[in-house]
């Protein structure tokens, strides 16, 4: 064991150099003792041994601080000997004041070492204080967001702390402080990374509920598709077609635009048609039309081949405000509510006015976790309220005008109040699947369908199959099984099932962990494409509701079911349309369960009316190949029409078979 240095041991060693070298003595000062001192002889002299570790002049607990130490020790000691062999070489020599001075700077010495041994880890420190700041941002953003339940966010908070806690204390640690500084490094950059994420989610919340104050349309310039004309400039001398109706007003907006920018006012005529305007066109009648995009498929359908022969030249949007009624923030875990869902038959943004392709009406008792989906057939014959005055049109049609009176048209079906509203295109439904990894669909039938695939530069048709049960799907593929119509079976009445069945999934995959991992790449998938009046408080409310106790959803589908005809519509003037009168008793049986619902009770599908029953599938375990088209009425089912890629003949209907217990 290494024996301890002490003071006394730092006198002998200067007691034995004076014994081997005693000084001269000087004659003119020998009466006072004073002993000279040989400066020449004292450089000569070997240094003093430091003491070595394990002295009472260190501490001993920690050989690194104490490494630190004697280095200290050694420059300080070289720094102050002189004096001290200077003093210790007189008569007058003050043993008490020297060993106070030896140990004033025994005490610097150590204070320099804690010191440094301090200083040693204040990065980790530092590191530590930034985890537990960000942790605390971090937190603060999740609170904003309302989505976590109140013990969950006690619980991360909590764990974040400690951690931030832990870390800290480990740089105190010798062997340690390397596993808390890596700690707090990964811990940092998860905060960073979490608290962007979280930001984004707010902020896309926020951006979502955003009422839109202003709708868009366009209003487009078509020529002939070998007209010479290639913009409004080359056009300025033409004769122009436009339409006398309700988009009259949105027309003459455009046209005082057009004026603007030739500087000039260019030759109009007004028809009464759609029809006309565009046999006006064909014939050099007029050298140009104008219209509303949105009616692009309705001018299709009455004249086949219109989109082919004419060519957009120039458009010009036209805004026009979106009055909605002010909607107050109810907490909507606590009652029930309907929201009416409305899907737009275009891609890109939600601006442009379109029709609504897609009708359905949800109904919602949060308390007893049913939802009632109500589908109503997008050519149903209804009035608009504030828009055609007393005449009907297609329910589609009302989403031209605003979502509003499609709401309104809704509203007057049902004789229900429905608050909310939530709309998407074409665009945010591909998006929303993607963005929680797909949705697994069941198909009643096995089919298939062309689907002209949205794509700038091919605008290609894509060719899609189904089978019989359940599909996973990609965005694409569940927005081709959405629309298809013509080789579903039952037609429209099938498509909305289908619809349904769409939503149905999306809610069930709502529901699971991937709507956690994916909940901002959905909300960014939705900022600009979807349109709602919850506020985001609501929404939030809805997914914290959900996360607290994960309870399981009862959702029934159901549609209302009408008669084919042809009638004539208020946007369309001067030629019949295809439509569905509703069926009163159908309307009926969806508000019977309606009505349960909102009373707390346990719902099921609305009953079997017998309009409904002429268009369910004839033989369901048969083939899945054949199937009941639309017409008939209240006394008798007749001019049944089957639909097998297509519609067929009266005459093909004997190669069907019937059920036994049917009667027609």
């Amino acid at each position: 064991m290494q024996r301890k240095s002490t003071f006394e041991d730092f006198e002998k060693l200067m007691d034995d150099a004076e014994a081997s070298n005693p000084p001269k003595r000087k004659s003119e000062e020998s009466e006072r003792g004073e002993i000279e001192f040989d400066s020449a002889l004292f450089r000569r002299r070997s240094a003093p041994k430091i003491p070595a570790n394990g002295s009472e002049l260190f501490d001993e607990s920690d050989g690194e601080e104490a490494e630190i130490y004697e280095e200290d020790y050694e420059e300080e000691v070289y720094e102050t000997r002189k004096p001290i062999y200077s003093h210790r070489n007189t008569y007058e020599f003050d043993e008490a004041e020297a060993e106070e001075r030896y140990r004033q700077r025994e005490a610097r010495l150590r204070k320099k070492a804690e010191k440094r041994r301090q200083n040693r880890h204040l990065g980790g420190k530092i590191l530590a204080i930034l985890q537990f700041i960000l942790s605390v941002v971090f937190m603060g953003l999740i609170f904003k967001l309302d989505v976590l339940p109140t013990k969950y966010f006690i619980a991360a908070s909590i764990i974040l702390i400690l951690l931030a806690l832990i870390c800290f204390l480990l740089q105190f640690r010798k062997h340690a402080h390397w596993a808390g500084k890596i700690i707090s490094f990964i811990v940092i950059l998860v905060m960073i990374f979490g608290s962007v994420y979280v930001a984004k989610t707010i902020y896309t919340l926020s951006s979502v509920t955003k009422v839109k104050a202003y709708q868009t349309d366009k209003i487009v310039i078509a020529v002939l598709a070998d007209d010479p004309a290639e913009s409004l400039g080359d056009a300025k001398d033409y004769k122009f077609g436009i339409m006398a109706g309700n988009d009259r007003s949105k027309v003459d907006l455009a046209i005082t635009q057009m004026n603007n920018s030739l500087d000039s006012e260019i030759d109009t005529v007004e028809y009464s048609s759609y029809s006309e305007q565009v046999q006006a066109l064909y014939d050099g009648k007029i050298d140009a039309m104008i219209y509303n995009q949105a009616l692009d498929e309705l001018i299709e359908e009455k004249n086949p081949g219109f989109l082919e022969k004419v060519r957009i030249i120039d458009n010009f949007n036209v805004e026009t405000e979106v009055y909605m009624e002010d909607i107050p923030d109810l907490p909507i875990t606590k009652e029930p509510f309907v929201v009416f869902l409305s899907g737009m038959d275009v891609y890109g943004e939600l601006e442009q006015t379109s029709r609504s392709d897609v009708n359905i009406m949800a109904c919602v008792n949060p308390t007893t976790k049913q939802v009632l989906l109500v589908s109503v057939p997008r050519d149903a014959y209804v009035e608009i309220p504030g828009i055609t005055y007393g005449e009907k049109d297609k329910l589609t049609h009302a989403g031209m005008y605003g979502i509003q009176y499609s709401i309104a048209s809704m509203e007057e079906i049902f004789d229900l109040d429905i608050r909310y509203y939530v709309r998407i295109n074409f665009t945010s439904l591909i998006m929303m699947v993607d963005a929680l990894g797909g949705i697994d669909v069941e198909s009643d039938y096995a089919f298939s369908t062309y689907y002209k695939q949205y794509d700038a530069d091919t605008d290609t048709w894509s060719y899609y199959e189904y089978d019989r049960g359940i599909n996973h799907l990609d965005g694409v593929h569940a927005l081709a099984f959405a629309r298809e119509r013509m080789n579903a079976a039952g037609g429209d009445y099938q498509r909305a099932k289908n619809q349904q069945k769409v939503i149905a999934a999306l809610l069930e995959k709502i529901k699971s962990p991937a709507f956690l991992t994916g909940y901002t790449g959905l909300l960014s998938s939705l900022e600009g494409k979807m349109d709602t009046n919850f506020t985001s408080q609501q929404l939030a409310s809805l997914v914290k509701m959900q996360l607290n106790d994960g309870a399981d959803w009862n959702i029934v589908s159901s549609s209302v079911y009408g008669i084919s005809s042809q009638e004539y519509c208020a946007s369309y003037a001067g030629a019949p349309l295809d439509v569905e009168v509703l069926d009163d008793d159908s309307i009926d049986a969806v508000k019977e369960v309606i009505d349960k619902l909102m009373k707390g009770q346990v719902i099921s599908e609305p009953r079997a009316t017998d309009i409904q029953e002429a268009y369910e599938v004839n033989g369901s375990d048969a083939d899945d190949d054949y199937y009941v088209n639309n017409h008939a009425d209240d006394d008798e089912y007749d001019d049944f029409y089957w639909e097998h890629g297509g519609y067929l003949g009266e005459e093909d209907s004997e190669t069907f078979e019937y059920s036994e217990d049917e009667e027609y």
